[in-house]
């Protein structure tokens, strides 16, 4: 399984401004939830699917998805156990499955998963670097920027040291057993002190770093790269919210 992190690609959707999924990311996650037909979110969901083609990744290769998936078939199981309004479509001693129970727990878990995949798609596509330029290239401190950079680079990497605590454990002979709670609790605080120190480590030598290199001493910065929009950012933000809002004026048709 692989970590969800940004790699460098030459795709059409690498190529968009950081603001332009940005935006879309927002957009999109913000407009399905006016999507009311369950057919409209499935081809939503389609399409998303289809954009890990275009960027030329396996979404299912990747950590949480799983997961994902187990969450949205849970949450489309308790619409459908406990939503009784509309028509029965089948009835087994005392409960009913109903058509618009179905449709909810189409709409729902699709959401969500929708959700998900936005986020994958907006990561893997986005370079935290382009994404502070963009955000310094309209006035925000450069300060805050890098803030933003190294909260997305150290989410990463912290999941990859707790992997190596854990395995570390493990061959010290540290095991989790739900029969014992007390050692469960003791090996867990072990895992929590490592992962702080090895955290509060690497601020420390990310601050020595910074201090060496003179940072925040400038008012302003250069940039290796102007980030422009140009014209797939106009049609991206054109089209895709041109086909939500159809989506939504679609209600009363599917």
């Amino acid at each position: 399984m692989r970590k969800i992190a940004y790699f460098p690609a030459h795709s059409t959707l690498h190529a968009l401004h950081p603001f332009t999924k940005f935006i879309l990311l927002l957009g999109i996650g913000i407009m399905i939830f006016f999507i009311q037909s369950a057919l409209l979110q499935l081809v939503l969901l389609v399409l998303l699917f289809l954009s890990f083609l275009l960027i030329k990744q396996n979404p299912f290769r990747y950590h949480g998805m799983r997961v994902t998936l187990v969450t949205a078939f849970t949450l489309a199981l308790i619409q459908c156990l406990f939503y009784r309004e509309g028509t029965a479509l089948l009835q087994i001693h005392g409960w009913a499955l109903t058509d618009m129970g179905l449709q909810r727990a189409v709409i729902i878990s699709c959401r969500f998963v929708i959700i998900i995949l936005c986020s994958y798609v907006f990561i893997l596509t986005t370079s935290p670097s382009d994404l502070a330029y963009a955000f310094m290239q309209i006035g925000i401190p450069y300060r805050y920027a890098f803030m933003i950079v190294t909260s997305m680079r150290l989410v990463p990497i912290l999941s990859i040291e707790g992997e190596r605590i854990m395995h570390a454990q493990r061959l010290r002979g540290a095991h989790y057993s739900i029969r014992k709670p007390a050692t469960n609790l003791y090996h867990l605080t072990t895992f929590l002190n490592a992962v702080l120190f090895s955290l509060v480590n690497r601020v420390d030598r990310l601050a020595i770093s910074m201090e060496g290199r003179s940072f925040g001493r400038y008012p302003k910065r250069t940039y290796r790269n102007l980030l422009q929009f140009k014209t797939p950012d106009v049609l991206s933000l054109v089209l895709v919210p041109a086909i939500l809002i159809l989506f939504i004026s679609m209600k009363g048709i599917i």
